[in-house]
């Protein structure tokens, strides 16, 4: 399948309209046996929660969305309303229905999270225990960076030696002028995408794959194909021959992969299949995105992760790899330092193309993630055994509790996927948010209207959270698919609760 960047279209005075074809793809299966416009209206809230639907959006209009969802336009009508009466929409003239910025109380940024709430949204393990330690360090050992920019757009000599030593232990020679520091795995994903593609040039991404990954390549333009993952074989998981296969069809100019301890499946490609891969694009001419972000978080014992483009055969199939880190997930998602490796004359490229954009890294980020590579053995070593209890807390429960679903083999990271059974996964994400618990449902991480048999669940969490977290996903199944949401009070449409036929 190949998808263009079809989620929104120029609305009046430049602001971004969500046709009623598109909101229909990203709602998803979002009928359950409840009340129509609370269930539509909840739905939408939840896009706009994950930032599916972006503030300042210009919903569609009423009539065209009934045609598109297949209900009365009372129907819609009174979503709309609920949406304004609980702020996450307002009324504009000459606009219509329009998405406002959520809410942040004052003293939000500082304020602890509702404790009653699960986020199991955000795969990401809080911040390493030594990080305050290591601005103690760099403050009185660096009082010198304060004299500096205090930011540059390639990376601080040391930080960069560092990466390339990081690289070079783990069995792919690197050197430091194969470095550039970005402010994040993310970051550093749009810099490529943006400098690599050209609207209506051919890309490739993993299905499931990162969201914001999917996203910066149809950013661009560019036509979006899917390669499948697989579920079962002897790949570990993979189907490798499909994968080829497709690879070989599409001819990409830039492909995006997360050969190990992938998101959302937590699953690591063989040897064979990375060597096959990088063979395949390499010989299309395609550069090939290896986001290693959370290749080094590896569950049980601390191993040694070989980088994607050591498997290359030769020096000209590795320069057309473009390797992405972080330290985002390994010390603290706070830590906004992250790194490209590729070669000296596309980083050069790269520079060039990132002095449009921003003005580049901060120094003191960089000088604390220098210090922090100096540790990171001992930091890799903690979070395995921290991940490895999670991951062991989640599957137990999940197996003890809901003993329907199939959970993938993941090998590393902090996510794995779960196979429903049933196509459920949006309308479970909702009624999950009903008992305090935030779950990504499937079809955010392949394009619309897929995976709804799915759900990445993360493992990032405390036990003791993951484990209640599961109690509310029991919960939510068994109670939720014929419950209906409470009618509030004086919200009858025409004289009784309107509901929508489930088909």
């Amino acid at each position: 399948m190949e998808t263009r960047n079809a989620s929104a279209a120029p609305g009046i005075g430049g602001a971004t309209r969500v046709g009623p074809r598109r909101l229909t793809e990203l709602l998803g299966e979002w009928r359950g046996d409840g009340i129509g416009y609370l269930e539509l209206s909840e739905s939408i809230a939840i896009l706009v929660r994950d930032g599916r639907i972006v503030p300042g959006a210009v919903l569609p209009a009423e009539r065209p969305l009934s045609e598109a969802l297949g209900v009365s336009r009372t129907t819609i009508s009174a979503s709309y309303q609920r949406l304004r009466e609980t702020g996450v929409a307002l009324s504009r003239r000459g606009s219509g229905t329009v998405v406002r910025g959520a809410a942040r109380p004052a003293g939000a940024l500082w304020s602890a999270p509702d404790a009653s709430e699960i986020d199991l949204s955000a795969a990401c393990p809080e911040p390493w225990e030594g990080l305050a330690e290591l601005n103690a360090q760099a403050m009185g050992a660096h009082p010198e960076v304060f004299r500096l920019a205090g930011y540059d757009t390639i990376g601080l000599p040391a930080l960069r030696a560092a990466i390339a030593a990081r690289y070079s232990a783990r069995g792919l020679p690197t050197a430091p002028e194969q470095i550039m520091v970005t402010s994040g795995a993310q970051h550093a994903i749009f810099l490529v995408a943006r400098t690599l593609l050209r609207r209506g040039d051919r890309s490739l991404i993993e299905s499931p794959s990162y969201p914001h990954a999917r996203e910066a390549l149809a950013a661009t333009g560019a036509l979006v194909a899917e390669l499948p993952v697989g579920s079962g074989g002897a790949g570990g998981g993979y189907d490798p021959a499909a994968m080829l296969d497709v690879a070989a069809r599409t001819s990409p100019r830039l492909a995006y992969l997360i050969p190990d301890h992938h998101n959302p499946t937590g699953m690591s490609m063989s040897a064979r299949l990375k060597s096959d891969l990088i063979a395949t694009l390499a010989a299309q001419g395609a550069h090939v995105i290896a986001d290693e972000t959370t290749a080094e978080l590896v569950l049980g014992e601390p191993r040694t992760v070989v980088p994607f483009a050591a498997f290359a055969e030769h020096e000209t199939q590795q320069d057309a790899i473009i390797t992405i880190g972080s330290l985002g997930k390994t010390v603290w998602g706070g830590l906004r330092v992250g790194w490209i490796r590729a070669a000296p004359d596309l980083i050069a490229r790269l520079e060039a193309s990132r002095r449009v954009g921003d003005l580049g890294t901060g120094t003191w980020e960089q000088v604390v993630a220098t210090l922090a590579l100096e540790r990171y053995d001992e930091i890799l070593a903690q979070r395995a055994a921290q991940l490895t209890s999670r991951h062991r807390a989640l599957t137990e429960a999940v197996a003890a509790q809901l003993p329907g679903w199939t959970l993938s083999p993941a090998t590393g990271g902090v996510c794995l996927w779960a196979d429903l059974g049933a196509r459920e996964s949006t309308r479970l994400s909702r009624r999950c948010a009903a008992h305090g618990l935030r779950i990504v449902p499937g079809p955010r991480f392949g394009s619309p209207g897929t995976f709804e048999r799915f759900l990445r669940l993360s493992f990032s969490a405390p036990e003791t959270d993951l484990v209640e977290a599961v109690a509310r996903l029991r919960a939510a199944w068994d109670g939720g698919r014929g419950a209906s949401v409470p009618h509030p009070v004086g919200a009858e449409i025409g004289g009784a609760a309107e509901r929508d036929t489930v088909v």
